[in-house]
């Protein structure tokens, strides 16, 4: 019986945020290695509202140490809209050199549509634009998509840096 209240008060923490909150502070100042760090960090936090489309960036430091973890957006059940204004102003506010954009699915399908595609092209224009890298682009679902580990990112990364060089 005490194992089944042990279970149902986690699941209770879990939906109501409060363990989110909790993997929020607590990741402060740890590092992320790769794709699968962030999955294991990141996906507790769409258990408040699976059920739209929520987009989160983990800040971090020139070392690659979390200065925070922050739901920025968050839209409807096939969309989000992402605004890169305001991403910078975050990345500024926090004097962060680099960040992780993570967004769900709720469709549970984890790879990156067109929209997908053309929202981190942007980002990444303007994250490198102000000299902060964008190191992934992860999406949750049924599991996780991470644009870096399939190697679009690097190539999407490499295009605005071309671009942005032959403008000056």
């Amino acid at each position: 019986m005490r194992e089944f209240k042990q279970v149902s008060r986690f699941w209770e923490d879990l939906k109501s945020g409060r363990f989110a909150q909790m993997v929020r502070e607590t990741s402060k100042g740890k590092s992320l290695r790769n794709s699968v760090e962030v999955y294991h960090v990141i996906k507790p936090l769409f258990a408040e509202n699976n059920d739209v489309e929520t987009v989160y960036c983990i800040f971090l430091d020139g070392q690659n140490h979390i200065l925070a973890i922050e739901k920025m957006f968050s839209g409807t059940i096939n969309c989000a809209t992402v605004y890169p204004r305001e991403l910078i102003k975050r990345v500024l506010a926090l004097a962060a050199t680099a960040l992780v954009l993570v967004h769900n699915h709720p469709s549970g399908n984890t790879e990156p549509s067109a929209e997908d595609k053309a929202l981190t092209k942007k980002v990444i224009f303007s994250l490198t634009a102000i000299d902060v890298i964008l190191h992934d682009h992860i999406i949750v679902g049924d599991g996780y998509h991470s644009m870096s580990d399939d190697g679009w990112m690097n190539s999407a990364t490499d295009q605005c840096r071309q671009f942005l060089s032959h403008q000056s």
